[in-house]
């Protein structure tokens, strides 16, 4: 993962210049960057296979989220080789990706031309022509069918203002840094899911490292997700709900996958080094860690993202079991799902997250429809 000081040869290719260690092994240049681009390869080549239903090749047609940052970039840049070498194949089925930015700044409205994340990915749509892109602004959120508008208060659809306006109140409503970053990136796998479902692509794919995913799982968990966990970080098919006014109009199997699950952040970054131009797109405050004058400025999924990031250079043994441990875990599917984030409610009730706060005995009306974490959120 680091330069190396020994002189051995490479541990692949046996190459005498080998002044990187990836795995403990030394390692050249060249065979770095197959490591890194052959791991979501072969993800890919899973998700084709699980997701094949007929002895013949059928088009694979996927949604792939954009935020700009190390490990995203990576991804479309895997994306936009598939691409490239599927189209060069004539026997080849159809291999066709489109990658999605979510503009977060609600400073500004959905229809303005020129904002900095549209001059930004007119830069990557530049460098990767084999794919498209879109931009999406986050107030397009209020018009997706995944999530039951009805169940959240100041989200109904009653108040005045634009969507903009709207969504900026609502955030402003929500009780703490954790909750507006969890409803945030709730909201964003929301509008990426819907767009998968309105255009019926074969999948969803994100972005998320090893150390990602590892970070995801605690505070999923800290968060009152726990009994989620196996549905938001393993590979494989999810249960996707759409909803009319106030009730429940279809369900639906969307299968989510993570290209680079299987590489580390540090991995990346070290292959981005190798890689100039496509370290060049990257935003300089996406790759270096910024400083915290206090820790209420964290939320906890920063708190967990900035330990595993800490501890996958030395303990990465660590980092990989949380993931490989969460793997192992049985997606128990419920009859019941929540209104907001999506996930499956847990058969036994509230209780168990809640601990010694015990259950609310007067729940009812939109709370009633919400899982414990998306009611701490919401709510505090």
């Amino acid at each position: 993962m680091t330069e190396s000081r020994d002189s051995r040869p490479c541990k692949r290719c046996k190459a005498t210049d080998a002044p990187y260690r990836l795995r403990n092994d030394p390692t050249c240049r060249n065979c770095y960057v197959e490591y890194v681009e052959g791991k979501a390869g072969r993800r890919l080549g899973a998700l084709a296979r699980d997701t094949r239903t007929s002895a013949k090749p059928a088009p694979r047609k996927y949604v792939a989220g954009l935020s700009f940052g190390p490990s995203s970039t990576v991804m479309t840049h895997v994306l936009d080789d598939s691409a490239k070498f599927h189209s060069s194949r004539r026997s080849s089925p159809v291999f066709e990706s489109v990658i999605v930015h979510v503009d977060t700044d609600l400073s500004h409205s959905a229809d303005k031309e020129d904002t900095p994340a549209k001059r930004l990915l007119a830069k990557y749509r530049e460098r990767f022509p084999n794919v498209s892109f879109e931009c999406v602004h986050l107030s397009e959120a209020l018009r997706v069918r995944t999530v039951d508008w009805s169940s959240l208060p100041g989200l109904s659809g009653e108040e005045d203002g634009d969507d903009g306006e709207r969504l900026r109140r609502f955030f402003d409503s929500l009780p703490s840094v954790t909750s507006k970053l969890d409803i945030l990136r709730i909201l964003i796998r929301h509008l990426l899911l819907d767009m998968a479902l309105d255009k019926s692509y074969t999948a969803l794919l994100l972005g998320h490292s090893t150390t990602a995913l590892a970070s995801l799982t605690l505070s999923e968990v800290a968060n009152g997700r726990g009994y989620a966990v196996p549905w938001q970080i393993n590979d494989g098919p999810c249960t996707v709900c759409t909803y009319g006014p106030s009730k429940e109009t279809s369900r639906v199997e969307m299968p989510i996958y993570y290209p680079l699950r299987e590489v580390f952040r540090n991995e990346i970054m070290l292959y981005l080094d190798l890689m100039p131009s496509l370290r060049a797109l990257i935003p300089a405050d996406s790759t270096a860690a910024s400083s915290v004058v206090s820790h209420k400025d964290l939320s906890i999924e920063e708190v967990m993202s900035r330990y595993f990031d800490g501890v996958e250079g030395p303990y990465s043994g660590i980092v990989a079991n949380v993931v490989r441990t969460t793997g192992k875990l049985e997606r128990v599917a419920g009859d019941g799902f929540c209104r907001m984030c999506g996930m499956t409610l847990d058969e036994q009730g509230d209780s168990r997250w809640a601990g010694e706060l015990g259950d609310d005995l007067g729940e009812h009306g939109h709370r009633a429809r919400l899982c414990y974490g998306c009611k701490r959120s919401i709510g505090g």
